[in-house]
C-alpha cells in the first residue's frame, strides 16, 4: 500500500532549498550565471529579475549569490519589506551591513534617522563605502523584493549605479511587477537602456512542476495530484505550498512509484477550519479581511466583541496552529489559510466586511491610509461618507506621493455619482496630482470621460480651465492649448474664467516655445481679467516669455509688476512661482546675489501643505545659479540633490532642464559617461519638443560633444533644430551668454559661414536689446570678432568680460583672445590670455577646458618676454597692482573703486595671483608681498 505522508517539512528535501535544482530555469540561470563570473573577472554590470510572486526570484538570487561567494566575490544581500517601506535606504543598508566583510559598520547610518544627515551626502557616503570594497575584491549587492523598497533606496540605486558604473560591482536586483512603483520601473528602463541583463520569468511548464514536486516529495505525483497541481498555475511557491500542507495534514500516500493524495483529500481540504468552534471560525473569515497579519482589535469591533470575549478563540486558533504571534499582532500560519478563509466569503460579505474594516480600523487607532485600502474594496458608488474618507487619505499623502494621492482620488471619484454637483471638481483635484505624477494620459482619460456628460457651460469651461493650467504646468502644451481654446469658444463663459484660461493659453504657448504667442496671450488675460490676481498671473507668465525672447530688462518689469499685483492675495504671496521666475530674470541680467536672494525667498515657502512637488523647481535654479556662477561642484550636488527630489515625488517636469545643467556640468569636468546618462534621463522625460527643457538639453548636448572632441560638422547639425529660430528667437541664446559666441566658433570650425553669420547677428541683436548687461554687450562682440576674425575686437571682448560674474563665459572670451593673438603672432598676450583662462577653468573645476588650454600654452613658443609659469616674476602689472592693494588689507571692492575695476576682475587677477604664487589665503599672499617689495 505505501506508507502515508507524515513528515516535517523542515526535515525533507525543502530544507535544502539552494541543493534542489531548479526545474525550468536553466536559461535565466545560464545568462544569471555569466554575469556572476563577469563580475569575478572585474567587469561590472546589472541583472534584472522580473515575475510575480512565488516564481522563483528569490531563489535565483540565491544561487547568485552562492555562485558569486564560491568566485571570490563579496555578496551583500538585502530584501525589501512592505513592513519597513517608511525606513528609508532600509534594504540597501541591510545590504552593505551584511556582507562579508561588512561594507558599512553596523552602528552606521541608524535607519530611523537616515533622513537627518541629507539623501545627498549620505549617497555620498555609501558611494565612497562600495567603491573602497570593490577595490578589494568583486561585490554583488543582491536586493529581493524592490516593489516594498521607499522612494530614497532608488533614487540610491540610480546614483551609485551610475557613479560606479567602472567599479566590478554586480547589481542583482529582483521585483515584483505589482505593486507598480513608477521611480522603480524608470530606473529599470534606464539600466536595461544603458545594457542591463532583464530577466522575465514565466510560469513553469508542467513538466517543470512534476519535477519539483518529485524533487520535494521524493516521488513521482501521479496524475491525479498533477492535476490538483495544475491549479497552482506554474507557480513554484503555490506548488511548495500546497504539497507542504498536504503533507502535513496526513494527505499524501507516497511508495515507491509514484506519490498520491488520499481519496478523502477534497473533503479534508474544505473541512479544514472545521475543528474549531463557530465563533473561532468568525474570528478568522473577519481577521482574513485585514490580511495575513492583523491586530486584534479592529477584528474584534467587526464582530461587535470586545477583545476579552475574542481570547477563548484566540487561544483556540493558536492551539491548533492556524494562527501565530507576531509581537503584538497575530498572523496566520500559512498563507493558504489565510486565502481559504478570505475565499469563502460570498463576494457581497466581503465587500460589506471591508467597509466595516475601514471604520473599525479608524476607531482603533489605525492610519487613515489603512482604512483607505478597505474603501477601495469596499465601498460602493453613492456611499458619500467612503468619498470623505478616500479625500482625506489623499490629502494626507499628496504632497509627498502625488501618485498615490492621485489614485485615492480617482476611486473616490468613481464612487461618486455622474450628476454629483462635487464631482468635476474631484475629476480636476485627481488630474492635477495624476499630472504632478507623470500619468498625464490617465488624467486626460479621466477628464475626457467627464467632459462626455452633458455639463453646464460654467462647468465645462471651469473643468477645461483647470485642466488646460495643470496640463500646461507640466509641459503638455498642446493639450493644454485644445482645452484653453475649445472653454474660449464656449458661449456664456464669464470673463474671470476668460481671463484664466488665456492665462492658461499663454503659459502653455511659452512651454511649447513660441514666446510670442504667449506674450498675446498674456495681454488677452489682463484686458479680459478684473482682478489683481489674474492680471498678476498673466504678467508673470508674460515677463517668462520676454525673458525667452532676450528682453531681460522688460521681463523684469513685468514679473515685478505680477509680484506687486499677487501680493495683493496672501494666498498668492505665498507661492514660489514669482520667486523662480524673478530670480532666472535677475540672473540673466547678471544681477547673481539678487538671484540668489530670489531663490531663497522661494524656497521659504515649500514646505507648506501641497507645495512639495515645487521644491524641485527651486533645485533647478539653484543648480543653474552655480553653473553659471562657475562652482560646478555645487551645480552638481544641487542638480543630483534635485533629481533625488523629482524621484521621491513621482515628478518629471522640471527633470529635462535639471539634467541639461547636470550634463553640461560633467561635460566641463570631463565626466563624459555621467553626463551622457543625464543627457538621455533628461530626453525621455522630454515631452515638448520645443519647450525649454529641450532646449536646454540640445545646447548641453553640443557642449559636452565639443568638450569630448566631436567633429564641428556634427555637433552643429545635431544643434540645428534646436536653433531654427535663429537670428529672430532667442530660445537657444538668452539664457546663457556662452551660447552665442559658442555657436559662433562652432560654426567657424565646421566652415559654414551661413550658420555663423546668422548665430553672430542673433547675438550681436541681443546685446543691443541688453546693452545694460555686461556679459550680453561682451558676447556679441566676441561673436563679432570670431565672426570677422577680428582679433582685436576678440581682446576687447576678453575685457569686457572681465566686469562679468560668469567666470566660464569670461574663460572662454580670453581662451578665443589668445588663438586669435597666436595666429597674429602677438606670442607674449597670447599667453597672458590662455593663463587667464586657464586661472578661470582651474577656479571652476572645469577639467576638460583647463586641459585644452594647457595643451595650448604647451605649443606656444618661448614669446620671448623671459617670463615664467610661476612665481613672483610671472606676475602680470595688473596683477601685481592688485596684490599690492590687497596686501594694504583693502576689500575686492576697495581694489576696485580705486583702480577703476570691477569686483569681478579683482577677484579674476587675485585668483591667478593665488595659482601662480601657489598660496591659499590673503594672509600667506601679503606675507610673499611684503618680501617681495623688500
Amino acid at each position: 500500500m505505501g506508507r502515508l505522508a507524515r513528515f516535517d517539512v523542515r526535515s525533507t528535501p525543502m530544507s535544502g532549498v539552494s541543493h534542489r535544482p531548479l526545474h525550468g530555469r536553466e536559461a535565466e540561470l545560464g545568462r544569471l550565471s555569466e554575469s556572476v563570473m563577469a563580475a569575478a573577472a572585474g567587469q561590472g554590470g546589472a541583472v534584472i529579475v522580473d515575475g510575480t510572486a512565488g516564481l522563483g526570484k528569490s531563489r535565483l538570487v540565491l544561487e547568485a549569490a552562492t555562485q558569486a561567494r564560491r568566485l571570490g566575490v563579496a555578496v551583500a544581500p538585502g530584501v525589501a519589506d512592505e513592513l519597513r517601506r517608511a525606513s528609508p535606504l532600509a534594504p540597501l543598508l541591510e545590504a552593505m551591513r551584511g556582507s562579508s566583510p561588512p561594507i558599512i559598520g553596523q552602528a552606521k547610518f541608524d535607519p530611523a534617522e537616515v533622513l537627518e544627515y541629507g539623501p545627498h551626502w549620505l549617497i555620498d557616503q555609501l558611494e565612497s563605502a562600495l567603491r573602497g570594497a570593490a577595490v578589494r575584491h568583486p561585490v554583488l549587492i543582491a536586493l529581493d523584493d524592490l516593489q516594498w523598497s521607499d522612494s530614497l533606496t532608488v533614487v540610491a540605486l540610480r546614483a551609485l549605479a551610475e557613479r560606479l558604473a567602472t567599479s566590478p560591482i554586480l547589481w542583482l536586483l529582483s521585483r515584483r511587477p505589482w505593486p507598480s512603483m513608477p521611480a522603480l520601473d524608470s530606473l529599470v528602463s534606464d539600466m536595461v537602456a544603458t545594457g542591463a541583463v532583464q530577466l522575465q520569468l514565466a510560469p513553469l511548464p508542467p513538466a517543470a512542476v512534476a519535477g519539483v514536486a518529485g524533487d520535494l516529495l521524493g516521488a513521482a505525483p501521479d496524475t491525479t495530484l498533477l492535476e490538483l497541481l495544475d491549479k497552482c498555475a506554474g507557480n513554484p511557491s503555490m506548488v511548495v505550498d500546497l504539497l507542504s500542507t498536504l503533507a502535513e495534514d496526513d494527505e499524501l500516500i507516497i511508495d515507491a512509484a509514484f506519490a498520491r493524495l488520499l481519496p478523502s483529500r477534497e473533503q479534508r481540504l474544505r473541512e479544514w477550519l472545521t475543528p474549531v468552534g463557530p465563533l473561532t471560525q468568525q474570528l478568522l473569515s473577519v481577521a482574513s479581511i485585514f490580511g495575513r497579519t492583523f491586530d486584534v482589535p479592529p477584528v474584534a469591533l467587526v464582530l461587535r466583541r470586545t477583545v476579552a470575549e475574542l481570547l477563548p478563540s484566540i487561544h483556540e486558533a493558536l492551539g491548533v496552529g492556524l494562527l501565530v504571534e507576531e509581537g503584538a499582532q497575530l498572523s496566520f500560519q500559512h498563507a493558504l489559510v489565510r486565502e481559504a478563509a478570505y475565499g469563502a466569503l460570498p463576494p457581497d460579505a466581503r465587500k460589506s466586511l471591508h467597509r466595516e474594516a475601514a471604520d473599525a480600523v479608524l476607531a482603533t487607532g489605525g492610519s487613515i491610509s489603512e482604512a483607505a485600502a478597505h474603501a477601495i474594496t469596499g465601498a460602493e458608488r453613492g456611499d458619500a461618507h467612503f468619498v470623505a474618507l478616500l479625500i482625506r487619505a489623499s490629502d494626507e499623502v499628496a504632497a509627498d506621493a502625488p501618485g498615490t494621492a492621485g489614485d485615492l482620488r480617482l476611486r473616490a471619484v468613481d464612487l461618486m455619482p455622474t450628476v454629483d454637483a462635487d464631482r468635476p471638481q474631484r475629476v480636476m483635484e485627481a488630474t492635477r496630482l495624476l499630472l504632478r505624477a507623470g500619468r498625464s494620459a490617465e488624467a486626460q482619460t479621466l477628464v475626457e470621460d467627464a467632459l462626455r456628460a452633458d455639463l453646464p457651460v460654467g462647468v465645462e469651461a471651469s473643468l477645461r480651465c483647470q485642466l488646460a493650467d495643470s496640463l500646461g504646468i507640466a509641459g503638455y502644451s498642446a493639450s493644454a492649448l485644445h482645452h484653453a481654446t475649445t472653454a474660449l469658444g464656449l458661449q456664456g463663459v464669464d470673463d474671470s474664467t476668460r481671463a484664466l484660461l488665456f492665462a492658461a493659453a499663454s503659459n502653455a504657448h511659452l512651454v511649447a516655445g513660441d514666446a510670442a504667442a504667449a506674450l498675446r496671450a498674456g495681454e488677452q488675460a489682463i484686458t479680459v481679467g478684473r482682478t489683481p490676481v489674474r492680471a498678476g498671473r498673466a504678467l508673470l507668465t508674460m515677463g517668462a516669455a520676454e525673458r525667452v525672447r532676450g528682453r531681460l530688462t522688460r521681463s523684469l518689469e513685468l514679473v515685478d509688476r505680477a509680484v506687486q499685483l499677487l501680493a495683493a492675495d496672501p494666498a498668492e504671496a505665498q507661492r514660489p512661482e514669482a520667486s523662480w521666475t524673478r530670480g532666472r530674470t535677475l540672473m540673466a541680467l547678471d544681477r547673481f546675489e539678487e538671484a540668489q536672494a530670489a531663490f531663497d525667498a522661494g524656497s521659504r515657502w515649500v514646505g507648506e501643505p501641497g507645495t512639495a512637488y515645487l521644491d524641485v523647481a527651486g533645485y533647478t535654479c539653484r543648480a543653474m545659479l552655480h553653473l553659471h556662477r562657475g562652482r560646478l561642484d555645487e551645480a552638481v550636488a544641487e542638480g543630483n540633490e534635485g533629481l533625488i527630489r523629482a524621484e521621491e515625488l513621482g515628478l518629471s517636469t522640471q527633470v529635462p532642464e535639471l539634467c541639461a545643467v547636470l550634463a553640461e556640468a560633467h561635460a566641463y569636468r570631463g565626466e563624459f559617461g555621467p553626463g551622457r546618462r543625464r543627457l538621455h534621463h533628461g530626453v525621455s522625460m522630454v515631452s515638448e519638443p520645443r519647450s525649454v527643457g529641450a532646449q536646454r538639453l540640445a545646447w548641453a548636448t553640443a557642449v559636452l560633444d565639443e568638450a569630448a572632441g566631436a567633429d564641428p560638422s556634427r555637433v552643429l547639425a545635431d544643434l540645428a533644430p534646436a536653433c531654427d529660430q535663429l537670428p529672430n528667437g532667442w530660445q537657444g541664446l538668452a539664457f546663457d551668454p556662452m551660447a552665442g559666441p559658442f555657436l559662433v566658433g562652432l560654426a567657424m570650425r565646421a566652415d559654414d559661414a551661413e550658420w555663423a553669420g546668422t548665430a553672430a547677428e542673433a547675438t550681436e541683436s541681443l546685446g543691443r536689446i541688453n546693452r545694460e548687461v555686461i556679459s550680453f554687450g561682451a558676447a556679441a562682440m566676441q561673436a563679432g570678432g570670431l565672426l570677422g576674425d577680428d582679433v582685436d575686437r576678440l581682446v576687447a571682448a576678453a575685457a569686457a568680460f572681465e566686469a562679468s560674474p560668469r567666470p566660464l563665459a569670461r574663460a572662454r572670451a580670453a581662451e578665443d583672445a589668445a588663438r586669435g593673438l597666436l595666429q597674429r603672432g602677438r606670442r607674449t598676450q597670447a599667453v597672458e590670455e590662455f593663463e587667464s583662462a586657464l586661472a578661470e577653468y582651474d577656479g571652476a573645476g572645469a577639467v576638460v577646458l583647463a586641459q585644452r588650454v594647457r595643451e595650448r600654452l604647451a605649443d606656444v613658443p618661448n614669446p620671448g618676454t623671459g617670463r615664467p609659469a610661476f612665481g613672483w616674476a610671472s606676475m602680470t602689472a595688473a596683477e601685481l597692482r592688485v596684490a599690492r592693494l590687497a596686501a594694504t588689507g583693502l576689500t575686492n571692492r576697495a581694489i576696485a573703486d580705486e583702480l577703476g575695476l570691477s569686483p569681478y576682475t579683482v577677484e579674476s587677477h587675485l585668483r591667478h595671483s593665488f595659482r601662480k604664487l601657489d598660496v591659499r589665503s590673503r594672509v600667506e599672499l601679503t606675507r610673499i608681498v611684503l618680501a617681495a617689495d623688500a
